[in-house]
């Protein structure tokens, strides 16, 4: 698909100058140079990444969790939100007022105020796209891939492989330990299951062969409510293996409650930011099974996951910008027509993806 990039209005990314915001901000002044405002509480910030790229991202200080200001978007044409929200005003006002929304939250929580905003049945003059990112985002549109592929899908399995090596913000970590020991619910099979974090051990061969184990992601869940599919489980690991297995035990000893403590938290924290353990490698890989016990795969591993999630969240912006999707709530599985090229097509951000269709 040919991108247009002439655009009258300019594109907010709000947590900007993170990661994750900046990779997406510096992959998006390439087409739409002069346009690109990178915003967040930290003007500072936000300058010292516009004065990086030359000049041709504009910096901005912004608040989210403050009242939207309304004068600023008028000249916005797209909103790209990077740091998690507790409540989901601003997709709402964007909704209404006819800009575009992308969001590339893992929070289930988010996800679900912001899916519910469909039971006001606004009238919608743009698009909001969520599942944007690894995982939630490119594990979804595998998911969708084999669905489209394979006659009749009786049950996807989702495994997420996830690089210790790679460095975050606070908030990324204290997601990942908030979920380390939780039992959460999830409806397939017409039934409600409660399930445990690290538990169910499951071996497959990604980066090698590897146990994976139950977790709390966000796509599972969008999943099982936008396709026909009944029974949809995401699993995960750790690259590195000995860690993997220390924390299944925890798990299974219910000593991983510890990691919930807010104390314990801060000096995890601080300690996975100073000591690098593992790699940056990342790997999704889901199977789905038919009704005739036939298994169908596909994977994505590379390096980077924050990379991937910023050139996932490039590529879905360019599509938005040029009006492809339907208007309203949807996830990303949901508005790409072809997976396969869309997938294909991250490759010209990082030629080294490994893509298996």
């Amino acid at each position: 698909m040919k991108i247009h990039t002439m655009m009258e209005g300019k594109i907010l990314i709000i947590g900007g100058y993170g990661a994750v915001g900046s990779t997406i901000a510096e992959n998006l002044t390439t087409h739409y140079p002069g346009q690109i405002i990178v915003a967040g509480r930290s003007f500072t910030k936000a300058k010292k990444l516009c004065d990086k790229v030359k000049g041709n991202l504009i910096p901005y200080k912004l608040d989210s969790t403050q009242p939207i200001d309304t004068e600023l978007l008028k000249e916005i044409e797209l909103v790209i939100m990077c740091i998690d929200q507790i409540d989901p005003f601003w997709v709402e006002y964007c909704l209404v007022n006819g800009i575009h929304y992308i969001d590339i939250t893992a929070d289930k929580d988010l996800i679900e105020k912001i899916e519910n905003l469909k039971k006001k049945q606004l009238p919608y003059r743009s698009s909001a796209i969520l599942s944007v990112g690894l995982a939630p985002g490119i594990t979804n549109l595998l998911a969708q891939n084999i669905m489209n592929t394979q006659s009749e899908t009786k049950e996807i399995n989702i495994f997420i492989l996830l690089g210790m090596g790679e460095k975050h913000g606070d908030s990324a970590y204290k997601w990942t330990f908030d979920n380390l020991h939780k039992r959460y619910s999830i409806q397939y099979n017409g039934k409600k299951h409660l399930l445990k974090s690290f538990s169910a051990p499951k071996k497959i061969i990604l980066k090698g062969k590897r146990t994976f184990y139950l977790f709390d992601f966000s796509d599972q869940h969008a999943l099982l409510k936008t396709t026909k599919v009944k029974q949809i489980v995401t699993r995960m690991a750790f690259d590195s293996r000995f860690f993997t297995k220390v924390i299944y035990i925890l798990a299974k000893t219910g000593i991983t409650r510890i990691f919930q403590s807010p104390k314990i938290q801060k000096l995890l924290i601080h300690s996975f930011k100073k000591i690098t353990i593992g790699s940056d490698v990342f790997g999704v890989k889901v199977t789905g099974t038919n009704k005739e016990y036939q298994m169908l795969s596909c994977s994505v591993t590379g390096n980077g996951e924050g990379k991937i999630t910023a050139h996932t969240a490039t590529a879905m912006a360019l599509l938005c910008l040029n009006d492809t999707f339907p208007k309203g709530i949807h996830h990303s599985h949901e508005v790409i027509e072809n997976i396969p090229a869309f997938l294909t097509g991250l490759k010209k951000y990082d030629a080294s993806l490994e893509i298996k269709l």
